[in-house]
């Protein structure tokens, strides 16, 4: 989605979690017994966060329906935002089980239940939300400590800044070691990025040499950890964050409120002992009644997870591709394996929609980085949003986890866009052998990169019926990043002489990475070298102090200034960004006739509207075959939101995923090109 996101670590690592999490998809409550009035607590554990959740039961009704008591209560996610949501249908039969939905009043399509069951003292079930299924088991809590703005009813908490040379990127681990939500015997650690706002990364612990302690980030690319030992105060940890090649130092103290006994290197290795926690035994949980078969059970329970009814008559089927991965040949001994990984996906289906129907059909193509099939970014899904927006308005719609994200599996981390642009043929292909959908009428959306991957499949397949490309590069790919950092240096106030700087370093950095292999390791003395000779017109971007700074503080600020540099230039040795970097995607628009409709927001500050329109345009004049509308609209952000400057600092606090300024613009074009039926 975000050409940025490939550097912004933290965003990039949050993407599936965030899918979750922006949908309030959290716990369930009780049990059969009497006293399942009063507050559950659980912890709702996606393969990247884990985050507290809080069912409060107020009261059972003495009245059944259909053999259920009604229950009336509430949920929240502490770890999410304030927001209490009531329960929905919430029911408990006579044999414990209990059920119930949640739909949020911002966002009702963005809904989810929970059926669970009463095992010893705890419920355990099963949350869903789309094709999403999570486990959950939830405790009774005696008593709920107080929230804090900087504890979140931690035992205790440690907080810091990473100095990252013009920026402090303040972090915070949370122990959870006592009721209700961990133990001594089983702890919680969980890792913050308060800038990102994105909480509760799993951590897991080790214990080092000399007393040091190492908090090991797993959900964050390149192994991201901290390694530190108490400070002589032992109120405090001294120590460095590596995230890629190179650490960068970190002091972070422990917050006072929260524990006034202190803590010493033993209490630290004891913590370590204990952790990583393992995961509660994982308990069938009945979807039916016990009265029914075993067999009807399971139809239903496959039912749940693969047809969801959405309001306006839509409706909402799972897919999944088996794809080959052809660079990675694998056997069995005998043959090649012919199931290597799987991409999976949603179809939304317009009211009405019937084998007969013959419905035009667009498949939808995600942005860079690791994307849902939602494209969720913070609280927004705007590929959930345009596709139920499609729908309603007769298309049938496509859209898929990136592989690797999500529930698709395979390789992301060495994939690059002509291998994503391979699982976009793919999917278009499938769409056309679905019944209901006309095959000649199956489309393409792209966003960002994916507006880059859609010419890319229409150049390679002719059937492609039509382009709907959302902000789509057509310079190439080191332009894009060079334009792209100077225009957002260029908002925040940075000055024409440090921004010219940047260029000339971010040119060089390009150049050395693609002039050596990714594991040759002369590239990080040319990049020192690189820094050294442009180092007059960049050392006033670090922190704005080093202009007046001399002698041993000169020096210093210049060697962090270098080793946050050589960290950054590891991402532009990735397989995908070697490729994005020398790609020309312009190239395409000579090779294919699909209808196609461009549109760029006026602000966007990550694909610049200007230079990518001018550049299509001087295109399509040389290809007489193309029928193309380009338009750049105003007042919006590389995500087609209404904002203010179009800096991606804005993005999760704009209210509206995608702007209706930008839907209506699609469908005027659909109807006037005679695609919508």
């Amino acid at each position: 989605m975000n050409l940025i996101t490939r550097s912004s670590w933290l965003l990039a690592a949050s993407a599936f979690a965030l899918s979750l999490m922006a949908c309030d998809p959290f716990a369930k409550v009780a049990s059969a017994i009497d006293d399942v009035q009063g507050i559950w607590v659980g912890w709702l554990e996606t393969p990247k966060q884990h985050l507290r959740l809080l069912v409060r039961i107020d009261s059972v009704s003495s009245e059944k329906v259909n053999g259920n008591s009604i229950l009336q209560g509430s949920i929240t996610s502490p770890d999410q935002s304030s927001d209490i949501l009531p329960l929905r249908d919430a029911m408990l039969s006579d044999a414990g089980v209990i059920s119930f939905s949640v739909a949020p009043p911002s966002n009702p399509n963005a809904g989810y239940s929970f059926v669970g069951k009463q095992v010893g003292d705890a419920v355990e079930g099963e949350l869903k939300q789309g094709d999403v299924t999570l486990l959950l088991r939830l405790n009774k809590a005696a008593s709920i400590p107080e929230e804090g703005k900087e504890r979140l009813a931690a035992n205790s908490a440690w907080v810091g800044n990473l100095d990252l040379g013009g920026r402090k990127l303040p972090l915070r681990f949370r122990v959870y070691s006592k009721p209700p939500y961990g133990s001594e015997e089983r702890p919680r650690v969980v890792f913050d990025s308060l800038t990102e706002k994105a909480n509760g990364f799993e951590v897991t612990m080790s214990a080092g040499k000399d007393s040091t302690v190492e908090f090991s980030i797993p959900a964050i690319p390149g192994k991201a950890k901290y390694i530190a030992k108490l400070d002589e105060g032992k109120t405090g940890l001294i120590g460095k964050f590596q995230q890629g090649f190179l650490p960068l130092p970190l002091e972070m103290h422990r917050v006072e409120e929260l524990e006034t006994e202190p803590i010493d290197s033993d209490a630290l290795v004891q913590l370590v002992e204990k952790t990583p926690h393992g995961a509660p035994p994982v308990v069938e949980v009945p979807w039916e009644n016990d009265n029914d078969s075993e067999a009807g059970s399971d139809t239903q329970k496959e039912s749940q997870q693969q047809i969801v009814q959405l309001p306006d008559g839509l409706r909402e089927e799972s897919f999944v591709i088996d794809r080959v991965d052809l660079r990675k040949p694998k056997y069995d001994g005998k043959k090649l394996v012919d199931r290597d990984y799987q991409l999976s996906g949603t179809i939304t289906w317009p009211a009405g929609a019937t084998a007969e129907s013959k419905l035009p059909a667009v498949v939808m193509i995600t942005g860079s980085g690791p994307q849902d099939r939602d494209e969720t970014i913070g609280p927004h899904k705007p590929f959930r949003d345009i596709a139920h927006f499609l729908a309603r308005n007769g298309m049938t719609v496509l859209r898929y986890d990136d592989r690797g994200v999500g529930q698709s599996t395979g390789d992301f981390v060495r994939s690059t866009t002509a291998d994503f642009a391979d699982d976009a043929v793919s999917v278009w292909q499938h769409a056309r052998t679905i019944e209901g959908i006309d095959k000649s009428r199956v489309g393409l959306l792209g966003h960002s990169e994916g507006g880059i991957i859609a010419p890319m499949v229409a150049a390679w397949q002719r059937e492609v019926a039509f382009l709907v490309l959302l902000a789509p590069p057509s310079l190439p790919g080191s332009e894009i990043l060079k334009s792209q950092i100077d225009r957002i240096s260029e908002i925040e106030g940075v000055d024409a002489e440090s921004r010219a700087g940047a260029r000339l370093l971010q040119a060089d950095l390009q150049r050395i990475a693609m002039a050596f292999a990714p594991d040759d390791e002369r590239a990080l003395g040319e990049v020192r070298k690189a820094i050294s000779q442009r180092w007059d017109s960049l050392k006033n971007l670090s922190a704005g102090t080093a202009g007046s700074a001399t002698g041993p503080e000169a020096e210093a600020i210049k060697k962090r200034v270098i080793e946050q540099v050589t960290l950054q230039f590891e991402q532009l040795r990735s397989p995908w960004m070697r490729y994005f970097l020398a790609y020309d995607p312009s190239s395409n628009w000579v090779l294919h006739n699909s209808p196609t409709l461009a549109i760029w927001g006026e602000l966007d500050t990550q694909v610049l509207p200007g230079p990518n329109m001018e550049r299509l345009e001087s295109i399509i004049e040389r290809n007489v075959n193309l029928n193309a509308e380009l338009a750049i609209l105003p007042h919006l952000n590389h995500l087609l939101q209404t904002a203010k400057t179009g800096l991606p600092s804005e993005y999760e606090g704009i209210r509206e995923s995608i702007s209706t300024t930008a839907l209506d613009c699609i469908l005027k074009w659909l109807n006037s090109a005679e695609i919508l039926p």
